[in-house]
């Protein structure tokens, strides 16, 4: 019988079970190409031929050369044994229990959230493009300058810049971007960078004002975006005092360096950062959400596609032990809402987007039980009460260039009006005048 990757880590998982239910500790690891082996410790003698041949014939040609290892015969027990990227599953770490650790080439950042991420930055990020997601960065950034704030947009979205062509007309971006601090820095030479154009595009009628901080910056002699964009993902060893360099490392440096130009430049530091992130299961989006933001917005419209994405990545966090906080800094918003009967539209969004958290990241609870984190379907207050966005057809292939003054319209008005207000009474409360 072939052995699949799927069964393989499964019922390698009920073996390493096993073993930790029997007083010794374990990590079960997958490696880059799928294979897996497992990581002793304990007091008492290891089962180590025996878990060997059990892992053997359940892993098949998953199975690592090494498939069983006794973590004394580490040079380097701490590596594995106390990884930063161990998911504890059961038991008390020292005291006999289960971890695994996932050794991808990708995707790392989805089970490294942060603890505490800088307050006020946001992140803006839908699971399938295509839904909005660079108009309603623009649009907050707009509405949040005619409130006297300072904001700065960093387009995240490498792959397919957004937001920077619709907030800054080429000729006046800043001569650098992301990706060139990102390049920059991996040797050292980020200094003097000019990443952060005020916008000629928003501007507010108050003493607000909009930064950007673009994918590449301006286009100029010999720039070449691909060929630094090939290279930006890498994870580098830490620097000489220790200094973790990993993708989500230098994408955090980037854009603090972005915040810090912005004061130095405009005498103000922003009020809000505002993180076009890329869509999908990107390593951009696992940062941006995961790392960099107090608050993700994730967009979404009320499709079986949508939330079948969406289960598949918030059930990445479900083991993690900070879910709670992390789910905390979650908001739904149904960015395709039609204007036509959208209270309708909206109780179907709600009440499939508690099903897919309820199935994923909220915890099981009795009624009455305000401190768990478990919310019904029409609580306004919870994670997966939308936020809504009127979807209208004149939005849809919007060239700026064309429509300069788009964004006041009565209808864009309209249908961001109730979005503007939600997100900008969660960033700085209800008492912001």
């Amino acid at each position: 019988m072939t052995i699949r990757f799927d069964s393989a880590w499964s019922a390698s998982l009920e073996i390493a079970r096993e073993v930790a239910d029997r007083g010794f500790e374990v990590v079960l690891v997958r490696d880059m190409l799928g294979r897996i082996c497992l990581f002793l410790d304990g007091p008492d003698e290891l089962p180590l031929d025996e878990t060997t041949q059990r892992i053997r014939e359940t892993a098949g040609l998953f199975t690592a050369p090494s498939p069983v290892i006794a973590a004394s015969d580490l040079i380097d027990q701490d590596s594995i044994m106390r990884s930063p990227d161990l998911v504890r599953i059961s038991g008390e770490a020292g005291n006999g229990g289960l971890s695994v650790l996932e050794r991808s080439v990708i995707g790392g950042d989805w089970r490294r959230p942060g603890i505490d991420p800088p307050s006020r930055r946001v992140s803006l990020y839908g699971f399938k493009g295509g839904v909005g997601r660079s108009t309603a960065v623009f649009m907050l950034a707009q509405h949040l300058a005619e409130q006297g704030k300072t904001v700065l947009v960093v387009d995240l979205d490498l792959e397919s810049p957004g937001v920077g062509s619709l907030a800054q007309r080429e000729e006046n971006l800043a001569e650098h971007g992301i990706v060139d601090h990102l390049i920059e820095a991996g040797v050292g030479n980020a200094d003097g960078l000019d990443l952060v154009s005020r916008s000629q595009v928003i501007t507010a009628s108050r003493y607000g004002e909009v930064w950007l901080a673009s994918t590449g910056g301006r286009p100029r002699d010999g720039y070449d975006y691909l060929a630094k964009l090939n290279r930006v993902y890498t994870d580098l060893a830490p620097d000489d005092d220790g200094n973790p360099r990993d993708f989500g490392s230098r994408l955090e440096a980037a854009i603090a360096a972005c915040e810090a130009q912005v004061e130095a430049t405009g005498g103000r530091s922003p009020d809000v950062v505002l993180l076009d992130s890329r869509a999908g299961l990107h390593d951009i989006a696992a940062v941006a959400l995961t790392r960099l933001s107090s608050l993700n917005l994730l967009f979404a419209a009320d499709t079986p596609q949508t939330w079948s994405g969406y289960r598949m990545l918030l059930s990445q966090w479900r083991s993690l032990d900070n879910r709670a906080d992390l789910t905390r800094r979650l908001r739904m918003v149904s960015s395709m809402t039609p204007s036509r009967d959208p209270e309708s539209y909206l109780a179907g969004f709600a009440d499939h987007a508690q099903s897919c958290f309820a199935e994923t990241l909220y915890e099981d609870a009795d009624a009455g039980d305000l401190e768990s984190l478990n919310f019904p379907v029409g609580d306004e207050t919870a994670p997966h009460y939308p936020w809504p966005i009127l979807f209208h057809t004149d939005l849809v292939g919007l060239d700026p260039a064309q429509r300069p003054e788009w964004y006041g319209e009565d209808y864009v008005k309209t249908a961001f009006g109730d979005f503007l207000s939600l997100a900008t009474d969660w960033i700085f409360g209800t008492d912001n005048a």
